[in-house]
């Protein structure tokens, strides 16, 4: 929207042809000030020197490109530190997750442990009353075979001696013939 030709490096001219809206001059504006200031504040470091020889210019250009360096170093060094701090805290993130990851692991592995241990349990009771109920069934079995067997003795001695009985009154009723 605006064009800048520059003149001088302090102050940056806008072109009039061009329509400019409300926001581009504020930032025109906005932009001035901070080079009025910068440039203020660089005439106020340096002051200015008559004529000074070729070799103290180049000192002082060198000085300043020193300078220069070494606030691009300090900015760098502490952008370094700032990425190796955030390096650190997302390796500690990562350890952390890493290890939440592990014990999210071992409680999950715990728990299908005590699950297995629990069912192992439960089908051994259940094989235990399995067993338990099988021997009682037999054992009732058993009983009810014997008092059978019993009651058939039984049922057999009271045949045998009725038998006996008959017996004895025919052998008994054919003396008492053989008498008459």
């Amino acid at each position: 929207m605006t064009k800048e030709v520059l003149t001088n490096d302090s102050e940056p001219e806008v072109d009039a042809n061009t329509i400019v809206s409300t926001d581009a001059i504020d930032q025109n504006e906005a932009q001035n000030t901070e080079t009025n200031s910068t440039a203020s504040e660089e005439a106020a470091e340096k002051p200015k020197a008559k004529r000074t020889s070729r070799k103290t210019a180049e000192t002082a250009a060198v000085v300043l490109e020193e300078q220069t360096e070494q606030e691009g170093e300090e900015v760098t060094a502490a952008t370094e530190e700032e990425s190796t701090g955030e390096e650190k805290d997302k390796s500690k993130n990562k350890k952390q997750s890493k290890k939440m990851k592990e014990k999210d692991k071992k409680q999950l592995a715990e728990k299908k442990e005590k699950l297995k241990k629990k069912k192992a349990a439960a089908k051994k009771k259940e094989k235990a009353k399995d067993l338990k109920k099988e021997k009682a069934k037999k054992a009732k079995l058993k009983a009810k075979a014997k008092k059978k067997d019993k009651a058939k003795k039984a049922k057999d001695k009271a045949k045998a001696k009725k038998i006996a009985k008959k017996k004895a009154k025919r052998s008994k009723a054919k003396k008492n013939s053989k008498k008459k």
